[in-house]
């Protein structure tokens, strides 16, 4: 975990900085999405009259879960930040905060694996990206109780 004493950074001064968190800790984790990798934060840090600023790259890695087709593909997250935090009264910073709102924004409300993907065949449950099934012939399929409502051709 990432904290900065405040007194011993000088003021004016940036400094290098870097840490890891581990996702679990700062309770991040989606049922669609689970981290892989630690969330690294590699940056500067510089202190003046009144504020800490801290600004630059997260990054992680994630095993995401298609919503239609339920397939998993593991991909990298990056992105840039720059948090300013006032000081008074304060004697360290903690980002971890703004970490989990920075993963939790970036997290997709719907994951797809493809934006044409055809998700899971509702009968006999086939990726209908991969195969093609027999249940996939009938209008209906998807919703069965459909079928009782459609009217009868009359003889």
């Amino acid at each position: 975990m990432l904290k900065f004493t405040l007194s011993e950074f000088k003021e004016g001064v940036r400094v290098p900085v870097a840490g890891e968190y581990d996702p679990k800790q700062i309770e991040v984790e989606f049922p669609d999405l689970h981290y892989v990798a630690p969330v690294r934060l590699e940056g500067f840090a510089e202190k003046t009259a009144g504020t800490f600023r801290f600004e630059g790259t997260l990054t992680t890695r994630a095993r995401k879960t298609c919503g239609r087709c339920l397939k998993e593909m593991e991909s990298g997250f990056s992105e840039d930040f720059d948090w300013i935090y006032e000081t008074e009264n304060r004697e360290t910073i903690d980002p971890a905060d703004n970490v989990r709102e920075l993963l939790i924004i970036g997290h997709e409300l719907a994951y797809l694996c493809q934006e044409n993907c055809k998700g899971l065949c509702p009968v006999c449950g086939k990726n209908l990206n991969e195969n093609t099934c027999k249940c996939r012939q009938s209008s209906y399929h998807s919703f069965p109780v459909i079928k009782k409502l459609k009217p009868k051709k009359e003889s």
